[in-house]
């Protein structure tokens, strides 16, 4: 069984690619009205037909790299990504398709971390 999520989305979706080799961050506003932001970090030694993601992370505000762990909230699954996306569809409807990168981020939740780009 699957451990409940630690926080519920409300709204105002956004997502952000990193230049890092697409390291992917997806943004929004919680049931708590508070800012949060789940990241997921592609793995650099992944093989050239696929990347690899690590599991995503959550964190209250926005990822910083640099900064120390005080935002750290939870370990995610992809299947949390999953219900993530479908409270994100619910929420903007047809407007998901125009984001990219939500559609990427659905790819790597249904292929558990794996963005396979085939020929």
């Amino acid at each position: 069984m699957q451990a409940p999520l630690p926080v519920e989305y409300k709204g105002a979706a956004s997502s952000v690619i990193y230049r890092d080799g697409g390291s992917l961050e997806l943004n929004f506003i919680a049931t708590d009205d508070k800012n949060y932001c789940i990241f997921m970090e592609v793995v650099n030694e992944s093989p050239s037909d696929c990347k690899r993601y690590v599991p995503p992370i959550l964190f209250k505000g926005s990822f910083d790299i640099n900064s120390d762990d005080n935002n750290f909230v939870s370990y995610l699954t992809w299947q949390h990504i999953t219900v993530f996306l479908e409270a994100i569809k619910a929420d903007i409807g047809q407007d998901f398709e125009k984001f990219s990168c939500f559609d990427v981020i659905e790819k790597l939740a249904n292929d558990n971390g794996w963005l396979i780009e085939l020929p």
